[in-house]
């Protein structure tokens, strides 16, 4: 991840937050994605067979992260990706978090993927910042588990 390019984002430069959101510096997730395709783009950010995904269900796939236990995700009919982005994050915590680069929503998520420490670095530094460019993986899920109308009159 290039630094500069990170300040400048948190600066509030539009040109580098068209730049930042893009698949160099995030993972960017479809919206016709499942599993394999959305642990596949964020392990990419992360060191080499740090996370993979273990045994595939139509229910369920597991999580697995170096030198900890496998974590299950559900993939119910009922689950959404946002729901998967908040068990990979779980599952890499603490040493790494993900959260939403908002400026780029459509019909993809750009997710940024980085250690927690630039994470806390962003939040001490740059909290107005943070808040206006990123949505953290839990609040994403609980934004899309609420039902369309709840949605309609609220934030994530």
């Amino acid at each position: 991840m290039e630094q500069t390019l990170l300040q400048r984002v948190l600066d509030g430069d539009p040109e580098a937050e068209a730049q930042f959101g893009g698949s160099e510096h995030c993972a960017v997730i479809d919206w016709r994605d499942g599993a394999p395709e959305i642990v596949d783009a964020v392990a990419s950010f992360l060191p080499d067979g740090y996370l993979v995904i273990g045994p595939l269900t139509e229910r369920t796939c597991e999580l697995v992260v170096q030198g900890k236990p496998p974590i299950l995700a559900e993939l119910s009919s009922k689950a959404t990706q946002e729901q998967l982005l908040f068990y990979i994050c779980n599952a890499i915590a603490p040493e790494y978090e993900l959260r939403q680069f908002r400026p780029m929503d459509g019909d993809s998520y750009s997710i940024f993927v980085a250690p927690r420490s630039v994470w806390a670095g962003i939040d001490s530094e740059h909290p107005r910042a943070a808040e206006r460019l990123f949505l953290s993986a839990q609040r994403l899920a609980a934004y899309w588990s609420k039902g369309f109308l709840a949605r309609m009159f609220s934030s994530p």
